[in-house]
């Protein structure tokens, strides 16, 4: 038995979350290593590099084409109004896609069969008709809204972990690397578009299979939830995006890609592990 370190109930979920003084200490252990290393790496940089004047159309494109010397014009000169602009707009696109292919009431059924529960068929169609209201209101509030957020989080993120290691450079810097690294992700969605088209009917759990850009489809979500979540993450655009990332953030911290990197990837993984545990929990 480890040693138990505190208990934390959750009755919303009804989880109770144990932490056990031996995982924590590998998990620090493992942080410290990894910190260790990176310092290590962070002394690999070169001369600074001349900045190139890129305009803010241009650094859309500059990420695909030629990533070094546009993150170190969005370091000099840090914007990220446009890519969060055509990141919301595709979003909006996609949602208003998808909610006129939504089936609700099959959503509803299988959660109701899930839970073990019945009821009558009235009163079934009444649970319907407001579920569907409700979802097309959250989810266009959410399309909107999303990009913002999770551009503000994942910035939040790295910036506090580079901040952890020593390495110095202003939150406008990495919202600007941030928001510019998630265009491979616009463009998947764009990508996704004609694929809905031929749809007609969706299952919003199920979007993130639909382009078959990640390892996910290879194994059945229903018979093994979690490894579907682990090989769903290893995906084409997310992958892209997290070498961007590495590019991006090594030029506003001034640091080697090599630490970048190690930051850069090591959250992801944190992040993918987590999430197919939840699964696992959940599922």
């Amino acid at each position: 038995m480890h040693p138990t370190l505190a208990v934390f109930a959750l009755p919303w979920i009804e989880w109770t979350v144990q932490v056990d003084a031996y995982p924590l200490a590998h998990l620090l252990a493992f942080l410290a290593m990894v910190g260790l290393t990176m310092r290590r790496y962070a002394r690999d940089v070169g001369p600074p590099a001349p900045v190139p004047d890129v305009s803010a159309p241009g650094r859309i494109v500059g990420v695909f084409f030629s990533p070094g010397p546009t993150f170190r014009a969005i370091a000099a000169r840090p914007t990220f109004l446009l890519p969060l602009i055509l990141w919301t707009a595709c979003s909006l696109l996609i949602t208003a896609l998808m909610l006129p292919r939504l089936d609700v009431e099959k959503m509803i059924r299988q959660t109701m069969e899930k839970r073990g529960q019945t009821v009558p068929e009235d009163r079934m169609q009444q649970i319907v008709a407001a579920q569907q209201k409700i979802i097309q209101v959250t989810t266009v509030v959410f399309g909107a809204l999303t990009p913002t957020l999770i551009s503000l989080l994942v910035t939040l993120i790295y910036w506090a972990s580079f901040k952890a290691f020593g390495w110095d450079f202003t939150f406008r810097q990495g919202l600007g690397a941030t928001t510019h690294s998630f265009m491979p992700g616009v463009l998947g969605a764009l990508l996704l578009i004609p694929v809905i088209l031929q749809r007609q009917t969706l299952d919003p759990r199920g979007m993130g299979d639909l382009l078959q850009s990640n390892l996910g489809f290879f194994v059945d979500k229903t018979s093994s939830p979690a490894l579907h979540s682990l090989l769903a993450s290893i995906d084409v655009f997310s992958l892209w995006s997290l070498i961007l990332l590495t590019i991006g953030y090594a030029a506003a911290a001034r640091v080697s890609r090599k630490a970048a990197g190690g930051v850069v990837f090591t959250i992801w993984a944190l992040y993918v592990l987590g999430k197919a545990g939840v699964t696992a929990l959940t599922s």
